[in-house]
């Protein structure tokens, strides 16, 4: 089976082709366009501009595929329908259904978070690969710019939304703190690294802590931009900067990590699955492990935790062997937020 696909769901491009058979994959193309240049200057991703480069980029990496694959030799076309920014969705969803009315294909709409949950199930590798075996049922913490989700996944196809964030994502705070303390998007990188070189921990509240698997990230945002602005007062920020990264990461993790154990504490769950753009943040894989040693973790392969068309394509895959009847063209639609 030959799946395309295409992601558009925020700020990056992806259009990738995936063979797939019984319980193994091979990855053909990857193919990734980001923009973080374009929303640089502004701080944060600008929904009309993404999707303006998402126009711009979708034939620009199909091109690439094409110079190596016949694209009506493909079974089907996977597309992120949701969540996302609303211009972007549907900027790919346009795309879309125009390249699967040219070739005469159905398409596998795929929901973005769930893409983030199977990517741990592959490696960003060339030739055949066996897809992982993982016993479930599984928590599912999904962490990244946009969201920040937990699941009990009984299986493929039965799911339980534990609880999200009710306000900010956890990978949003980190940019929008970032960008406070005078860093470039993204943020969240920036302030991993700097965090590295801290020698001293700012107390900052954490939010919701026993109000079940809810997070609420607003709180302390406010309450960071406040202690920037009280240190501001008797000193410069870049004094400090590198213990300010340090607490935020470390309470944004914290509480992450809180809602994990209670979690476990209360379903049964044969292991723990950290997926999601801010899955790729080192420090908090170490603070996983540490706090779960006995259990068994999945975390993607970095590059796979940002977005990304094979993300999508393997999705694709996993729901067409999970019983979903492709749709066609004129039958797909986006949604922008979770359902």
């Amino acid at each position: 089976m030959l799946i395309l696909g295409i992601e558009t769901t925020c700020d990056e491009t992806g259009i990738s082709l995936i063979e797939a058979k019984e319980n193994k994959v091979r990855i053909l193309k990857n193919e990734l366009a980001t923009q973080y240049k374009v929303h640089q200057k502004y701080g944060g991703v600008v929904p009309i501009l993404a999707a303006r480069e998402h126009k711009k980029n979708l034939p620009l990496l199909l091109k690439n595929i094409e110079k190596d694959f016949d694209l009506r030799k493909i079974d089907f076309l996977a597309f992120s329908v949701g969540p996302g920014l609303l211009p972007a969705l549907v900027s790919g969803k346009e795309f879309v259904q125009d390249l699967a009315r040219k070739l005469n294909k159905k398409i596998i709409p795929v929901d973005h978070l769930m893409a983030h949950f199977y990517s741990v199930f592959i490696k960003n590798k060339r030739g055949w690969q066996e897809i992982k075996n993982i016993d479930f049922p599984l928590l599912v913490l999904i962490v990244s710019g946009g969201h920040t989700n937990l699941y009990l996944f009984k299986n493929f196809k039965e799911k339980r939304k534990l609880g999200e964030t009710l306000d900010d994502a956890a990978g949003e705070v980190l940019d929008k703190c970032a960008r406070y303390l005078g860093l470039p998007y993204p943020g969240g990188p920036k302030i991993e690294k700097l965090s590295q070189k801290a020698k001293n921990y700012f107390y900052l509240p954490k939010p919701m802590l026993q109000k079940g698997y809810y997070f609420s990230f607003s709180g302390l945002k406010t309450a960071f931009i406040e202690l920037v602005d009280e240190i501001k007062k008797y000193k410069k920020i870049e004094e400090e900067i590198f213990n300010l990264c340090f607490s935020l990461q470390k309470t944004i993790f914290e509480i992450l990590i809180y809602k994990l154990k209670r979690a476990k504490e209360n379903f049964e769950a044969k292991g723990i699955v950290v997926t999601g753009g801010v899955s790729a943040n080192q420090t908090l894989r170490k603070m996983v492990e540490k706090n779960f040693p006995k259990e068994k973790i999945y975390f993607p392969e970095r590059k796979l935790a940002t977005d990304n068309g094979l993300n999508i394509a393997i999705g694709g895959y996993f729901l067409c062997q999970n019983g979903f009847s492709p749709l066609d063209y004129q039958d797909i639609d986006v949604y922008p937020r979770t359902t």
